[in-house]
């Protein structure tokens, strides 16, 4: 028995004129779309961080505390420019007591903007120095795998023009948590007042760093205490002269004016107390 022929039918394609219909069409294709958006955990974790104190000045130790981040580290970036004086030819500017804390990886990047070269030395026992020649007016030297500890760096280096522009970067790795939280801690001392940028896994905020006070009162206090300290000192000197009678009668008006004058004017006291105690030491040698 013969099979049946088979009739083939040409296909047959209407085009949706219905705007209506052209609507459910589009929104058909786009549920896929919109399903793997809300399935997929990329979309779900949404990291953030905050930073205390919100208004830091010069010395504060910063404390970054985030949440919702992927992987086991993450990248913390802290950076700031700084605009350097040409003197002679020549920049320099330097950078105390820097701290690089423990971490997967600790790097800088310092990028010298109008420079015609860049050295920058760093000091943890010896120092090391890495330089580089400018292309196209930047100098940049970078460094990466940096041991903790605390660090002196002096940036220097030959400048055609008046300034130079510093830009410096540190970055560092720190470890993210089970739960996606991180914390990080960064001390300000090195980093001198005014604008810098902080980058948490590409989430940058523009921070102000504020000039402290209490570093420049308390310099200047202990400096007086110590300045007081001294001319105390010979004061209770010239009083044991005068009670052993080895100042006259005219020094001793001149070491009571210097006593009561010694708390109005330490350096002008500091000076009539040498005055007498050298006119004692000459008295001595004479006789």
């Amino acid at each position: 028995m013969l099979p049946e022929e088979i009739e083939f039918v040409k296909p047959i394609f209407t085009f949706i004129k219905n705007p209506k219909n052209m609507e459910s069409l589009k929104l058909l294709f786009l549920l896929p779309v919109f399903l793997f958006l809300i399935i997929s955990p990329g979309a779900v974790a949404s990291s953030n961080w905050e930073l205390t104190p919100q208004n830091p000045v010069v010395g504060d130790t910063m404390e970054i505390k985030g949440t919702g981040f992927e992987g086991d580290t993450a990248k913390v970036l802290v950076s700031f420019e700084k605009d350097v004086e040409v003197q002679d030819g020549e920049y320099e500017y330097l950078l105390e007591d820097v701290v690089i804390p423990s971490g997967f990886d600790n790097s800088f990047t310092v990028k010298a903007v109008g420079a015609d070269d860049l050295n920058v030395r760093a000091k943890l026992l010896l120092w090391l120095t890495r330089s580089a020649e400018a292309k196209d007016g930047t100098a940049t030297v970078s460094q990466s795998n940096v041991p903790p500890g605390t660090y002196k760096i002096r940036i220097d280096g030959k400048a055609s023009g008046s300034s130079v522009k510093l830009k410096i970067t540190a970055m560092q790795e720190i470890e993210v948590d089970s739960d996606g939280s991180l914390s990080y801690e960064y001390n300000t001392k090195s980093i001198p007042a005014g604008g810098f940028e902080v980058n948490v896994e590409g989430t940058k905020k523009q921070i102000e760093l504020q000039p402290s006070e209490s570093l420049s009162s308390e310099t200047n206090s202990s400096e007086q205490n110590s300045s007081e300290g001294e001319v105390g000192e010979i004061t209770a000197k010239i009083k044991e002269e005068i009670d052993n009678g080895n100042i006259s009668s005219e020094e001793n008006i001149l070491a009571e004016s210097f006593q009561n004058l010694k708390s109005q004017k330490i350096w002008i006291a500091g000076v009539l107390a040498v005055l007498i105690l050298f006119v004692v030491y000459l008295k001595r040698k004479k006789s």
